[in-house]
């Protein structure tokens, strides 16, 4: 098993002044130190936002890495109202800016802005993460939007470039069999895709076109990826899938599995990974889950100090097996606002419901309702099979959704019935790669 190609990367980019020592935890350790620092201090010369946001605090006064917990979050509140404020360079000097719509916000548009340099970042990350999957001479399968400049996919492709490997951008998934009949004629070596996305060519009628250890690998990102798929993926197709972690504030790539495929390994040179309480915002111990909180620690355009991601994660404490020093984050669970309240007690996610839906035979997608039932709440699911003809999905649905614990425990304490379980006709439409949701469609008195 080889040890992730990122330790190198990373202890090359910390070394860069001082070669002569050795990679090691604790000369990591100060390297974020002393970027911890310096990043602190060019936002506070730089940024209206932060000049105000982190008065009394400087970069002198942080003595170790703990000492950052002391320090002010960032919310995606303050990306919208206040995004431009962020800037630490002029606007002419960004090259690529991304906004995300955010329902619900005062100000629902979330802009984040990168310089020609914040751009390498990621491609020089995307290049050296890859190389876990592919080789040279190998083509790479884009399921993901590629068509603009410093896009995902057009990121990809500069990051395959680099290790002579072809970036083969197609788009996101809307017609399974025409996306498998593009696989099958570019002969590709590796797919990077959304995990349901790639489900639905795994259980498409012509998923045997590929044939079984065709693909060599296959990359899953943009979404919370279930075990299940993962499986399936594994089973069809004979190839090993791995997972992929970023957000556009980390500047779309942030960690990625190795061979052990046993949680992420981080940009540890570029983010300072921190995991809190969610209520509280105290760091939690290694090995409890929480709220992922990074800050960037070579960022030029928008740097951010203590970002509240929303991500749930954890530190695994175990050392990964592939014999890296590097730390070891589980894979993500899900986002904060991906949760529902469920009767007073209970919160309900999309990672809930994927790992005892995916799991059934023929299912590619679905999509759940939460409505006002007559003395507690309701949980309407919508199947969407791959084939044609699945009379067993519903009440194979409605048997594994009672084995869910949260739903399980909202049942027993009546604050949740399982109402209607049901084929679709008509899967929803893609839109971009937003990741899926729980719709809550309760009156605003009964929906907390």
């Amino acid at each position: 098993m080889r040890k992730t190609p990122l330790e190198p990367w990373i202890a090359s980019k910390i070394s860069a002044n001082s070669p002569e020592e050795g990679f090691s935890q604790a000369r990591l350790a100060r390297y974020q130190l002393e970027k911890l620092r310096e990043t602190i201090e060019y936002v506070r010369s730089r940024s209206p936002f932060y000049r105000e946001h982190l008065p009394g605090n400087s970069g002198e006064q942080l003595r170790d890495l703990e000492g950052i917990g002391e320090f002010p979050f960032t919310t995606s509140q303050h990306l919208c109202e206040r995004g431009p404020e962020i800037l630490c360079v002029s606007q002419s000097a960004i090259e690529r800016v991304v906004t995300i719509p955010m329902p619900g916000a005062r100000s629902n548009l979330k802009r984040l802005f990168f310089t020609k340099e914040d751009v390498e970042l990621t491609v020089d990350f995307f290049h050296i993460g890859m190389s876990t999957l592919v080789e040279p001479g190998q083509k790479v399968m884009i399921l993901m939007p590629g068509d603009r400049p410093a896009s995902v996919g057009d990121l990809l492709v500069r990051a395959l470039d680099r290790m002579n490997v072809e970036g083969i951008v197609h788009g996101l998934v809307e017609s399974p069999a025409a996306t498998i009949r593009e696989i099958v004629r570019h002969a590709a070596d590796c797919l990077v895709g959304i995990p349901a996305q790639v489900l639905s060519l795994v259980r498409h009628e012509t998923a045997a076109s590929i044939p079984h250890g065709r693909l060599r690998s296959v990359l899953l990102s943009a979404d919370y990826v279930s075990p299940a798929i993962v499986r399936e993926v594994e089973r069809v197709w004979g190839c090993p899938v791995l997972n992929h972690y970023g957000t556009t504030e980390m500047g779309f790539g942030a960690a990625v599995e190795c061979e052990a495929r046993q949680g992420y390994h981080y940009r540890e040179a570029d983010l300072f990974v921190e995991i809190v309480d969610p209520s509280s915002g105290k760091p939690q111990p290694i090995g409890t889950r929480g709220e992922m909180v990074i800050t960037t620690l070579t960022r030029e355009g928008m740097p951010l100090i203590r970002y509240r991601t929303g991500d749930l994660a954890r530190f695994l404490p175990e050392p990964c097996q592939c014999g890296t020093l590097l730390s070891r984050i589980e894979t993500v669970r899900g986002r904060l606002n991906d949760s529902v309240r469920v009767g007073a007690a209970h919160w309900l996610s999309v990672a809930d419901l994927d790992d005892v839906l995916f799991p059934i035979p023929g299912l590619v997608d679905y999509q759940a309702v939460l409505t006002d039932g007559e003395t507690s709440d309701r949980l309407d699911i919508t199947l969407f099979p791959g084939a044609s003809d699945e009379p067993a999905a519903a009440d194979s649905a409605r048997r594994a959704v009672a084995t869910c614990e949260v739903v399980r425990r909202a049942i027993d304490d009546g604050s949740l019935s399982i109402g209607s379980v049901r084929i679709g006709v008509e899967r929803p439409q893609i839109n971009g790669t937003s990741k899926r949701a729980i719709h809550d469609k309760r009156s605003a008195e009964k929906n907390p």
